[in-house]
C-alpha cells in the first residue's frame, strides 16, 4: 500500500476488524478476494473507469481551459511546495455536469469541479475548493476513501443478501437470522462511527492545510456563500455521528480564527 495511508488508527481499526471477521465466516475463501479487489481498485484504470461511470470528463472547452488551469496551477504550486515529490504532477483536473456546487477528489489524481461551481463561484472562491481538495491529496484521505470503499464492498454485498432472507422460514429460524441481522447490523454502525469520526477530522486538517497555503480566506468564503444557501434540515445526533463533513459552520469558524 501507498506510504500514509495507514497512518489513521480508524483504517487500521476498519481494515483488521472486517478482514478478520470475514476470513473467520468464510474459512478464509474470502481473503483472495480482498487480494484482487485491493490490486485491482488501486491500478489507474480503475480510476479511469470510474470517472467514465460518474460522468466526470476532463477540461475540453477553450474557455474552461483558459479560466481554471491558471487557478488551478496557482494553488498547484503550493502544493508542490509542501508536497516535494515529483509524483503530485500527475493530479489532473475534472468537471463533473452538475449543477451543485461541490468539489471532490479521488483515487491518486482525480480533482473534480462541479459545473455549478464553475458557473457561480468567484475565481478566489474555486482557488479557495481547489486548495481543499489538494489538501486532501497530501494527506492521503483520497486513497484511504479508495481503500475503505474497497475493504467495505464485500461486507455491502454480504449485508444486502442477509436482507434477502426467505419470509418463509420459521419462527425459530427468523429469529436466529434477525439476532444475526441486527448484530451485523450493530457492527456496519460501529464501523461508521469510527471511519466518520475520522473522515470529520479530515475535513478540518485539509482545511488547516489550505490556509497555510494562503488560501484560507479563499475556502472561508465559499463555505460561508455555501451556509448562505444551504436549506439543510436539522440532524439527529445519529446523523451527526454518522456525518462525513464536519457542520460547516464549525468548519468557517476555525478559519476566521486564524484568517482574521
Amino acid at each position: 500500500m501507498p506510504k500514509g495511508i495507514f497512518d489513521s488508527w480508524a483504517y487500521v481499526i476498519w481494515y483488521a476488524f472486517y478482514v478478520v471477521l470475514f476470513s473467520l465466516l468464510t474459512f478464509g475463501a474470502i481473503i483472495p478476494l480482498y487480494i484482487l479487489l485491493l490490486f485491482l481498485g488501486f491500478l489507474p484504470v480503475s480510476e479511469q473507469l470510474w470517472r467514465w461511470v460518474s460522468g466526470i470528463r476532463p477540461l475540453r472547452i477553450r474557455a474552461e481551459k483558459m479560466r481554471l488551469l491558471p487557478l488551478f496551477e496557482e494553488v498547484y504550486e503550493a502544493y508542490l511546495q509542501e508536497e516535494k515529490e515529483t509524483k503530485a504532477k500527475n493530479i489532473r483536473l475534472y468537471v463533473q455536469e452538475s449543477m451543485n456546487i461541490n468539489a471532490f477528489a479521488f483515487g491518486r489524481g482525480t480533482l473534480v469541479l462541479t459545473k455549478g461551481s464553475i458557473d457561480l463561484l468567484s475565481d478566489e472562491a474555486l482557488k479557495g475548493l481547489i486548495a481543499h481538495e489538494l489538501a486532501h491529496f497530501h494527506n492521503y484521505d483520497t486513497r484511504r476513501a479508495l481503500f475503505a470503499y474497497i475493504i467495505n464492498l464485500p461486507f455491502s454485498l454480504f449485508m444486502q443478501k442477509l436482507r434477502q432472507v426467505d419470509s418463509s422460514l420459521s419462527v425459530v429460524l427468523r429469529l436466529a437470522f434477525n439476532i444475526f441481522f441486527a448484530f451485523f447490523r450493530f457492527i456496519e454502525f460501529i464501523g461508521d462511527l469510527i471511519l466518520m469520526h475520522r473522515s470529520r477530522k479530515s475535513e478540518y486538517q485539509a482545511d488547516a492545510l489550505a490556509l497555510s497555503w494562503g488560501f484560507g480566506e479563499e475556502l472561508a468564503g465559499v463555505l460561508i456563500q455555501l451556509y448562505q444557501i444551504s436549506m439543510e434540515k436539522p440532524k439527529s445526533v445519529k446523523e451527526m455521528l454518522r456525518a462525513t463533513h464536519p457542520h460547516i459552520t464549525k468548519r468557517i469558524e476555525r478559519l476566521e480564527g486564524d484568517v482574521m
